[in-house]
C-alpha cells in the first residue's frame, strides 16, 4: 500500500524515503565531521545551515603551562595546610572550653 503523497507510485515513494534517509544521514555525518574540527551548526535560517567555529584555540598568552599549574597546586596545598592547622587549633580550643565547663559544673554541683 503506497501513501497518497507518493502520487500512488511505488518508485516515487521509494525515492522520497531514500531522499529522506540520505538527508538525515548526511546531516548527521556533517555534524560529526564539523565537531571533529571544533565547528558546528550555529545558524539555522532561510538560507540553510551555517557552520561557525564553536571551540576556539587559546592564544599563546592564555595557555596555562604545566609549571604554572604546579605553582597553583602548591599554593592550594599551602592554603589547605593553613586551614587544617586553624581547624586543629579550633578543636583544641573547644576541648579546653569543654574541660573548663566540666570543671565549673563539677564545682557547682559540689
Amino acid at each position: 500500500m503506497v501513501p497518497d503523497f507518493a502520487l500512488q507510485a511505488s518508485p516515487v515513494y521509494r525515492l522520497e524515503v531514500g531522499a529522506a534517509c540520505f538527508i538525515v544521514v548526511y546531516l548527521a555525518a556533517m555534524a560529526f565531521f564539523l565537531a571533529l574540527d571544533g565547528r558546528g551548526f550555529a545558524e539555522f535560517g532561510m538560507r540553510g545551515l551555517r557552520a561557525e567555529q564553536i571551540v576556539r584555540a587559546a592564544d599563546d598568552e592564555e595557555q596555562v603551562t604545566l609549571d604554572e599549574q604546579a605553582k597553583v597546586t602548591q599554593g592550594l596545598e599551602a592554603t589547605l595546610e593553613d586551614v587544617e592547622a586553624a581547624l586543629e587549633r579550633t578543636v583544641d580550643e573547644i576541648s579546653d572550653q569543654k574541660q573548663r565547663l566540666d570543671k565549673l559544673e563539677a564545682q557547682t554541683i559540689s
